[in-house]
């Protein structure tokens, strides 16, 4: 019995998904490598836990780029530090991130970096899906997929979170929708190519163009003139809403989005005041792109050569479908050729054609198409080209996979660093665009010679068999859904099964247990500055704490520093600060300034570092005259305030006379049964003002902070002061306020904390 033809088209799209899927997990990292994939997924995180789409996490690494154009971030009108990628990409996040926050086996990083794995397949399916609408067989659709899925650019940058891969498949949709229009006449395929084009401009707004290459296509002169004749015009103006509204609707959201950041709706973020933009030679831009050893497309799929011929082939078929797909390849490649970072940073080959790849690799339809029809010396010389060029391209993919691009970007660095942006490659000499000795290509080839260290997740500590397994019987069940009836249902099992595994192995990477071990940590979840880069970027991990990251030591009126700084005063009521420094240390500015103007609520070491957690611009409590004496020391008066999670007490010291040494006071809250509640045992202002400094008469007011219900404070609740010295551990001689001397060595306060908001 002959199997129905859209059975055979569905089990191969099954296939080809399951498989491809398969392959990527072969080179999967569990946590981005770039500025852009960090700024991606910073923006989703915090969107979806605090409804703000602020990268304030990832901002001490964002500081410390050279130069102002390479930063992923600007301050919005809020203070908060907002990416310029565009937001498509951080949507599609969104179910990765909430998947991760549900289910406690799975990490953020590790859930997201999937996302392009699953973009890259679904790509190759829609390729495959182009090929046959155009009219080409199964098995020519299958192989020029399967030569996109592996053979390309497609398959490195799975494992990165670059927007690429999500524009490469909304411009093969886009595409796939346009013709399928021409075909059938049906509406709803231009409503889904407009959405498209929509979800492209969301990625980045460099494809405004693309909208008009489409519809130059779509409503062409002759067409519209065409309907125009036979009295249709109402037909051409309701295709043309229906092509149109998507884009419009999603430049409005565009609109809105920017001017909630940044005040205007055409600010994307983008730092043209700095030299971003449109600036590069476009000759030499197109010599990069296409044929540079460091960057040129040829060099890195090599395959692509056949697609000129391919090209050609197509023309002669499917004119429209030929002349459509070259139109956005070339609007692709010149709208590239001329911006500033034409070579797209540190990546793996010409990152800004990745989106326009899949409609090259529609090119290899003919030609695929006649090596299996083709006879004699035609078939022998096809095959011999395809036998060459295929495993070429199959190994440089492997060796941009098998390596993250920065080990050998920064031997260029070493070597050919010149400083110059202006340069044809940033920061690098003109010798490295055009030397082939230097290519990427041969650096990663002499790296897998010498046994560096490889960058997959299931090879970085040896073979991890689980993961292997799961990526094979992932690749097994691809090769079954051949002879399934239904292969949707257990492809879709399969599929969400392997994900799951792979993504919940990279749990116990070392950074990420340490953000897991802080997290747990901190009873109290809000705002944590973290002025360390210990936990690299492991932050984006977070679940509880909302993280900012700041550099350290870094100057108090740092422009890139001090505006986060005053966004995170400015954001909770609360903040947790993460440092390495002692309270003491002159670099040490940020800590001083929470002591002088937060309540103190206590202290937690872990892993090298200081957590401390300040309750921000405490209420000014109504201060009781005390005048207690503590050796040098006299409480002048004393007050309490309740806030809405806790006690702000208030203290205000006065050396009597000039201190000796550095000594320590404690305060205990007592319930009325004389139970300690909470405490604080500390140096004032937690040793940023060591009393040995003090001179006779200098004041000091200390703040603290107790978490707890206010409303639990009763009556008869009191605080007991009292001074220590640290070398003796004895209590000072303690004086009540008529001078009568206490044995104790303490006080007992009354506490009667005031309603402080």
């Amino acid at each position: 019995m002959q199997t129905k033809p859209k059975l055979v088209d569905r089990r191969l799209r099954w296939f080809l998904f399951c498989f491809l899927l398969s392959v990527y997990l072969l080179v999967y990292v569990p946590e981005p490598d770039s500025a852009d994939g960090n700024a991606v997924l910073a923006a989703a995180s915090a969107f979806l836990h605090y409804g703000t789409p602020d990268i304030s996490a990832i901002a001490a690494d964002d500081a410390r780029f050279e130069f102002d154009m390479s930063r992923m971030g600007t301050f919005g009108v809020d203070g908060a530090l907002y990416s310029k990628k565009g937001v498509a990409p951080s949507i599609a996040l969104l179910p990765f991130i909430f998947a991760a926050q549900i289910l406690p086996w799975l990490t953020m990083r590790a859930t997201a970096m999937l996302l392009n794995a699953l973009l890259t397949a679904a790509s190759g399916v829609l390729l495959y899906k182009l090929v046959r609408v155009t009219g080409f067989r199964p098995r020519v659709a299958l192989g020029v997929s399967l030569i996109y899925g592996l053979a390309t650019l497609a398959l490195v940058y799975t494992k990165t979170l670059f927007g690429e891969p999500l524009a490469a498949l909304a411009l093969l949709a886009a595409t796939l929708c346009v013709l399928s229009w021409r075909e059938q006449g049906a509406r709803r395929w231009l409503l889904l190519a407009g959405a498209a084009l929509g979800v492209a401009l969301g990625v980045n707004m460099t494809y405004a163009l693309m909208p008009f290459v489409f519809a130059a296509f779509v409503f062409t002169p002759r067409s519209v003139a065409a309907a125009i004749r036979s009295h249709q015009s109402r037909r051409i103006l309701m295709d043309a809403a229906a092509f149109a509204a998507p884009v419009l609707l999603a430049l409005a959201g565009l609109a809105l989005y920017n001017w909630a950041r940044f005040g205007s709706p055409l600010n994307t973020g983008y730092h043209f005041e700095a030299g971003e933009g449109f600036t590069r030679p476009i000759l030499a831009g197109l010599f990069g792109l296409f044929l540079s050893p460091y960057r040129g497309l040829l060099w890195f799929s090599p395959i692509v050569l056949l697609a000129l011929p391919g090209w050609w082939m197509l023309r002669r078929r499917l004119p429209l479908a030929a002349w459509l797909t070259l139109a956005v390849v070339s609007a692709q490649s010149l709208t590239y050729a001329g911006w500033w970072s034409w070579h797209g940073g540190v990546v793996w080959g010409t990152r800004f054609l990745v989106p326009v790849v899949p409609l090259m690799a529609f090119w290899l339809a003919p030609l695929v198409d006649r090596l299996f029809d083709a006879g004699g010396i035609r078939r022998l010389g096809l095959s011999a080209v395809f036998g060459v060029l295929l495993p070429v391209s199959l190994i440089v993919q492997a060796l941009g996979a098998l390596f993250s691009p920065y080990p050998y970007y920064g031997e260029l660095v070493a070597n050919h660093y010149t400083g110059v942006i202006d340069s044809l490659v940033t920061g690098l000499g003109d010798e490295v665009m055009y030397d082939p000795r230097l290519s990427p290509v041969l650096g990663h080839a002499r790296m897998l010679f010498e046994g560096q260290p490889l960058s997959p997740a299931w090879l970085r500590d040896g073979v991890d068999v689980v993961y292997l397994a799961t990526a094979l019987l992932l690749m097994g069940a691809a090769f079954a859904l051949l002879r399934q009836r239904r292969p949707a249902l257990i492809g879709v099992g399969m599929c969400l099964i392997a994900l799951n595994v792979v993504a919940a192995r990279q749990i116990e990477e070392p950074h990420t247990q340490a953000m897991m071990r802080l997290e747990q940590t901190m009873q109290t979840a809000t705002v944590t500055v973290l002025a360390t880069d210990y936990y690299e970027d492991a932050v984006l991990d977070a679940e509880r704490i909302r993280p900012m990251t700041m550099n350290a030591p870094v100057a108090q009126d740092d422009r890139l520093e001090r505006p986060l700084w005053e966004h995170a005063l400015q954001t909770d009521r609360r903040l947790w600060y993460v440092t390495w420094f002692t309270a003491q240390d002159p670099d040490n500015w940020q800590e001083r300034e929470l002591w002088k103007t937060g309540a103190f609520a206590y202290e937690h070491v872990l892993d090298g570092h200081r957590a401390l957690l300040f309750y921000l611009t405490p209420p000014t409590s109504v201060q009781q005259p005390e005048n207690a004496s503590f050796g040098p020391f006299q409480l002048d008066a004393y007050g309490a305030s309740a806030v809405e999670d806790g006690i702000i007490v208030e203290l205000h010291w006065q050396a009597v006379d000039a201190p000796d040494a550095d000594y320590a006071w404690f305060v205990h809250l007592l319930s009325a049964r004389g139970e300690i509640v909470a405490q604080q045992d500390r140096p004032p202002l937690g040793g940023t003002a060591p009393t040995s400094t003090w001179a006779s008469g200098d004041q000091v007011v200390d703040r603290l902070y107790f978490p707890i219900e206010a409303a639990a404070v009763g009556a008869g609740w009191k605080l007991r002061v009292g001074w220590i010295d640290p070398s003796s551990g004895e209590r000072l001689a303690t004086l009540a306020p008529d001078g009568t001397p206490i044995d104790e060595g303490f006080v007992m306060l009354p506490l009667e904390p005031a309603s402080g908001g």
